[in-house]
């Protein structure tokens, strides 16, 4: 029993990693959406953003599960 609670843990944890970076990528995508360059956002400058985007929602996420878990 014990083995899979921490099986569906797992695969409840990697959901929501490959949430997040997906959120984080089209968020990223949408900022600079809204900058008028001719030539396009580079693609560095999207996916560097998206890693920041991702850990600060990751650091959210983990807060919120431990404020929850303390609930």
């Amino acid at each position: 029993m014990l083995n899979m609670n921490i099986k569906n843990s797992a695969q409840k944890n990697k959901i929501a990693l490959l949430t997040l970076g997906a959120v984080s990528l089209v968020l990223s995508r949408i900022v600079f959406s809204f900058i008028n360059d001719p030539e396009g956002p580079n693609l560095l400058i999207v996916v560097g953003l998206a890693v920041i985007i991702f850990f600060l929602f990751l650091a959210i996420y983990v807060l919120c599960t431990r404020l929850v878990k303390l609930l």
